[in-house]
């Protein structure tokens, strides 16, 4: 699936251990819709992909590429959904201080692009 929405919000980069021992990295990134009434909604960047979100301002126009998961817990039968992006390309970018240089786009296979 495919959201293009406004940048709200860069998480900081978490770190954890999945079930297997292996130590993973996760970055959320958090939209936020252009209607009569907002709504936030969070993207999960995992492994290398977490590095696209390095060129982000807020408030830049993105669209995002990602997956819809649904896991039941093992405890209450009840399903988790996870939005798990994986490509990432800027529409629109806007720079929050006049002294800082515009962030570099991402192609859509989440390259970025550098100036030549």
């Amino acid at each position: 699936m495919v959201i293009k929405e406004k940048v709200k919000k860069v998480m900081d980069m978490e770190s954890y251990t999945d079930r297997n021992g292996e130590l993973r990295q996760s970055r959320d990134l958090i939209l936020e819709t252009e209607e009569q009434y907002p709504k936030e909604i969070a993207l999960t960047f995992s492994g290398a992909n977490c590095k696209l979100l390095d060129a982000l301002n807020i408030g830049d126009t993105v669209e995002v590429t990602f997956d819809i998961r649904s896991v039941p817990s093992k405890t209450t039968g009840r399903y988790f959904t996870s939005l798990n992006a994986w490509r990432l390309n800027i529409i629109q970018s806007i720079v929050n201080d006049p002294t800082q240089a515009p962030a570099a786009p991402v192609t859509v296979d989440g390259n970025v692009v550098k100036p030549q």
